[in-house]
């Protein structure tokens, strides 16, 4: 399979085939570095040199969670002595504390008592005393959950949720949208075919979403490929994704990495080749991918802007959930700080808003 046809088919506007999407996944050598430089020559047609980054604050409301997947180390159950699930008041606090922020991401565990009204009375609070604050967040196992515990559609769920003032639905809980991996890392969470479900109902109902993808543990060079192609699909579908994220798997302090020894994260070029072939496979779908200094760390996360990534993610102020698999990136980063680092790459720094318009 040639390398300069793909090229130019992608760049005469044509999209690449799985076959051939698996085939740039699995080259080595001098021909990664052709890759390399496609995606970042992709990435500039769309974006140029400007990257962009959100002012945004996680709230990690709770790490209870009735599920048991082997990738996570923040969750735990009820009765662990470390367990906490904080109230609204709690959470509005922590909004008070960081002005300037234009997004709260809401993030938490599956909590086994938690019904449809703690959700909703949260939402409202957040835009009575924050009316311009985008609200992020409930991933679609969040949804699902809410769904069978009140006994709605998922439809209904969704609309109700919107209506007190969630403003964009999380797109992670996908992992790897393969069911045969799936039942090795997260046996019981939604299936594959649930969470396209969801995300399109939501984006049918004009709620845009993430779309996020779990790299580096047990998935195989074709799981990646069927994962990528799902998400293509829906988004030529629904128009609903703003954002493509690739999610490097922290294995420290995790049951994944414990029972498959997996002592490490997956190497460096491997990890470059996710950014690139993100940005390849899902030209001209997909205008922004965003990369990850919480799990790669600032400088490699600066390095995946040359082959693809154009957004450099938030401030965070709070992020529970890589630290708790073992991440040592840190959980808040100034915008100042952000904007420093872009200029140093060489970048033209642009505040965002979530829905990437400018701020």
């Amino acid at each position: 399979m040639n390398f300069d046809t793909i090229a130019n088919s992608l760049l005469g506007g044509r999209e690449i085939t799985e076959e051939e999407g698996l085939h740039l996944l699995r080259t080595r050598g001098r021909e990664d570095e052709e890759i390399f430089a496609l995606a970042s020559r992709l990435n500039e047609n769309l974006n140029s040199r400007r990257v962009t980054y959100v002012q945004n604050r996680n709230l990690n409301f709770t790490n209870i969670c009735a599920l048991k997947c082997k990738f996570c180390g923040f969750c735990l159950d009820e009765s662990h002595p470390q367990a906490f699930l904080l109230t609204a008041e709690n959470l509005l606090r922590k909004i008070r504390e960081t002005p300037g922020i234009t997004e709260v991401c809401i993030q938490g565990g599956i909590h086994p008592r938690l019904e449809i009204t703690f959700y909703i009375d949260l939402l409202r609070r957040i835009k009575e005393q924050h009316p311009t604050l985008h609200i992020h967040g409930i991933s679609p196992q969040e949804i699902f959950s809410l769904s069978q515990r009140a006994g709605w559609p998922v439809g209904r769920t969704i609309a109700t949720l919107m209506e007190a003032g969630l403003d964009s639905m999380a797109g992670t809980a996908a992992e790897i949208l393969v069911d045969r991996v799936r039942q090795m890392i997260c046996p019981e969470k939604i299936s594959a075919h649930q969470w396209v479900e969801i995300v399109k109902t939501a984006h049918h109902l004009r709620l845009r979403s993430t779309a996020t993808i779990l790299f580096g543990h047990l998935e195989s060079p074709e799981d990646i490929l069927e994962h990528l192609t799902l998400i293509r699909r829906i988004q030529h579908e629904t128009g609903g994704f703003t954002e493509f994220v690739p999610l490097l798997f922290i294995p420290y302090s995790t049951r994944l990495g414990s029972e498959y020894s997996l002592n490490g994260t997956a190497p460096w070029r491997f990890i470059k080749k996710i950014y690139a072939l993100s940005r390849i496979y899902l030209f001209p779908a997909f205008k922004n991918i965003q990369t990850s200094w919480v799990k790669l760390g600032v400088e490699r996360a600066l390095d995946t802007l040359d082959v693809g990534a154009n957004d450099f993610g938030g401030t965070l102020f709070e992020e529970n959930i890589t630290r708790s698999a073992g991440g040592s990136f840190g959980e808040f980063l100034s915008a100042d700080t952000i904007r420093e680092n872009l200029c140093r790459k060489g970048k033209i720094p642009e505040e965002r808003n979530t829905l990437y318009g400018s701020v």
